[in-house]
């Protein structure tokens, strides 16, 4: 059947059985490399029928693959199956509490979460094994769990591939810092102190850190993150920083001079919508004013930060000389009303290889 026929018979989209086969997890039987065409057998649709109703079972298509690759045992496939059952009864058991809670009348207090503020300032003691740079293999349940996983190390919880640093001295760089046996992690909203030990395991080191995330604020379980050393190399916060080219030459827009207030922060420009503009917004880059001649003035938080030694514009272009980072503008006109959009370049995206999110501000006057 080609790859129409078979959506039909599968009462899936055409689009989906070309992901599942990128993927790795359905492949046709047949692709012709001259006319690009898929063509699958009758007796595939039973495991697109497999597919479907793992997932609908809440099984990632990373654990999908992992159960019908056929390579595991009887015993690793009743692990994984006891796993994903212990994970359905504790999301009835918070349907239950929560349940309770929408009866009673206390729903409202389900979106108060408490975070957590630990002190994170610990005097520093050094171990020298954790100097470098480390992997993030992955985050897991159990150890259990990282003990299966390791044994197909190509399918790996995260999609994206992570480093963290642990630098001399326990300097801190975006959000983390260490002390012997501690893993320090200051968000800004919450710090917290995560535990951690190191294992050597065919001459590479790992690390197993006992991470108090999301769900341990919910639940008081921690997960487990696995780490493994890729060096032993003595780097500064600033040496590891994503660095812009901000040696750009001067050119006018004469748009962009005036003042600008903040009014919203969004992930993508398109989220932006004039109607929800939040009341309650406080913004930690509250405004900025453009100069002519390349000159501007904004204000963070309680700070202001002015000159060109720090910072100044360009058309298309904020210029933040003290942190390296070109933040790309555009203005928008919606409604009759001016808005600015400006990258917000982040310890996220410094440190953490993210993609900028965005500031959204409203001009005031020019």
């Amino acid at each position: 059947m080609k790859i129409g026929e078979f959506a039909k018979a599968c009462n899936v989209p055409v689009s989906v059985l070309r992901y599942y086969d990128s993927y790795g997890l359905l492949k046709p039987v047949y692709h012709d490399c001259f006319t690009g065409y898929r063509y699958y057998s009758q007796s595939q649709v039973a495991v697109c029928e497999r597919i479907h109703e793992l997932k609908a079972a809440e099984f990632s298509l990373a654990q999908i693959k992992k159960i019908m690759a056929g390579n595991l045992s009887e015993a690793e496939i009743s692990l994984v199956f006891d796993e994903k059952k212990e994970q359905l009864r504790q999301v009835l058991d918070k349907l239950d509490v929560l349940r309770e809670k929408i009866s009673g009348g206390t729903f409202m207090e389900a979106t108060n979460l408490e975070l957590m503020h630990e002190d994170v300032h610990l005097p520093f003691e050094n171990d020298d094994r954790v100097i470098g740079k480390w992997e993030i293999l992955g985050e897991y349940n159990s150890r259990k769990e990282y003990e299966l996983d390791k044994k197909l190390p190509e399918i790996r919880i995260g999609s994206k591939k992570r480093e963290i640093y642990f630098l001399p001295q326990g300097e801190w760089y975006w959000c983390y810092s260490w002390t012997k046996g501690k893993l320090l992690v200051d968000g800004g909203d919450c710090s917290y102190v995560n535990e951690y030990t190191i294992e050597k395991q065919e001459d590479e080191l790992f690390m197993f850190v006992n991470l108090k995330a999301y769900d341990y604020l919910q639940t008081g379980r921690t997960t487990l993150l696995v780490l493994r050393r890729l060096d032993n190399r003595h780097y500064r916060a600033a040496e590891i920083s994503r660095k812009d080219n901000i040696d750009m030459p001067f050119v006018n827009d004469d748009r962009i001079v005036g003042k600008w207030e903040a009014v919203s922060f969004v992930q993508h420009k398109e989220e932006f919508d004039p109607e929800v503009i939040r009341e309650n917004f406080v913004p930690y880059f509250k405004a900025i004013e453009f100069l002519p001649e390349g000159e501007c003035v904004s204000v963070y938080g309680e700070e202001i930060i002015s000159g060109r030694a720090k910072q100044e514009w360009t058309k298309g272009y904020l210029l933040r000389k003290w942190n390296s980072t070109a933040c790309a503008y555009e203005i928008k006109n919606i409604d009759g009303t001016e808005y600015l959009f400006m990258e917000w370049k982040s310890g996220d995206y410094r440190w953490g290889g993210y993609e900028t999110d965005y500031y959204v501000f409203q001009r005031q006057e020019k």
